[in-house]
């Protein structure tokens, strides 16, 4: 039996009254918070409450070396602004921060660790941004198991408030699905795809889905180890997943994709797994033969 998700009543505070600046996100009954303002900002950032609070951040600005849209950095502090003082000194690579803590400052230091430990893994595992800790704390601390669940109703309030703030380098896992590392079952497809679309070319076969996220294909997809001209952003996504293993070589002439994983792109995907430049709008198909383009345009051009 599926879960079905339920509305959500979130308040965004324009602190200083513009949407550029300083952004307080809350969601009623619940005690955390999050703060967001740009680098720029950081001066009258500093001078509030939620910074003098235990809590963890998320530091986002753009790739310098460019094999992701952004880079990110996840850290934690029992006072967040002595943390951010450091980072303003001496990371020069983000313009935005985001800073999750509670109103009554009720997170100790074995929650902060835990969360941080999280936050990195998740976004390691997303794949969506670089993420600029070089790694993962070796552990998650020592909670007790009602602390671990608390903390977990945590990250699930706190991941619902960051992509409205145009955060988006962590997944946010719908049932069925329980990892970004699970293979996902044909009934799970059902569940979590409205419409399912195919990618069958030379030595290439793949089946996947669009996602507000990107486009996601399922695991157990066949790619083409040859290579012709491609996109270098394209060619440096693939280099990396065959370095990583999630392309695996299955024979002289294939890998396989041995997670689900989620493509920025239609483009990106078909491009990725066939080895060469393609437009993945109309390379992927559904069951009835339409391109992931023909069915945009019939959507555009349906009455309301």
């Amino acid at each position: 039996m599926t879960t079905q998700r339920r509305g959500a009543s979130i308040r965004i505070f324009l602190i200083d009254g513009t949407p550029q600046g300083l952004r307080l996100v809350e969601r009623i009954g619940w005690t955390g918070c999050c703060l967001g303002f740009s680098r720029s900002d950081y001066d009258r950032a500093r001078q509030r409450e939620e910074l003098q609070r235990s809590g963890v951040y998320v530091l986002v600005g753009a790739d310098p070396e460019g094999v992701r849209p952004v880079r990110v950095y996840i850290g934690e502090g029992e006072e967040v602004r002595a943390r951010l003082d450091s980072h303003v000194k001496e990371k020069d690579f983000w313009s935005s921060a985001f800073v999750l803590s509670t109103k009554d400052d009720s997170l100790n230091k074995a929650h902060i660790r835990y969360l941080e430990a999280r936050l990195i893994a998740m976004a390691q595992a997303a794949r969506i941004a670089a993420v600029e800790n070089a790694t993962s704390p070796a552990a998650l601390g020592r909670l007790s198991e009602p602390e671990t669940a608390d903390m977990e109703s945590y990250l699930d309030e706190a991941l619902t408030l960051l992509p409205l703030l145009g955060v988006t380098a962590f997944e946010i896992y719908d049932e069925p699905v329980a990892s970004a590392s699970a293979p996902v079952t044909k009934n799970d497809q059902a569940q979590i795809a409205g419409r399912r679309y195919r990618l069958k070319t030379q030595l290439t076969e793949a089946e996947g889905y669009s996602d507000s996220r990107g486009f996601a294909v399922l695991a157990g997809a066949l790619a083409r180890k040859e290579t012709k001209v491609m996109v270098a952003g394209y060619e440096r996504i693939r280099d990396e997943l065959i370095t990583e293993g999630i392309l695996a070589s299955v024979n002289e002439q294939q890998y396989q994709l041995s997670r689900t994983f989620i493509f920025d792109s239609p483009s990106s995907a078909a491009s990725v797994l066939a080895g060469g430049s393609k437009n993945g709008r109309t390379e992927w198909k559904d069951d009835q033969g339409r391109s992931i383009k023909d069915n945009e345009e019939a959507t555009a051009a349906s009455p309301v």
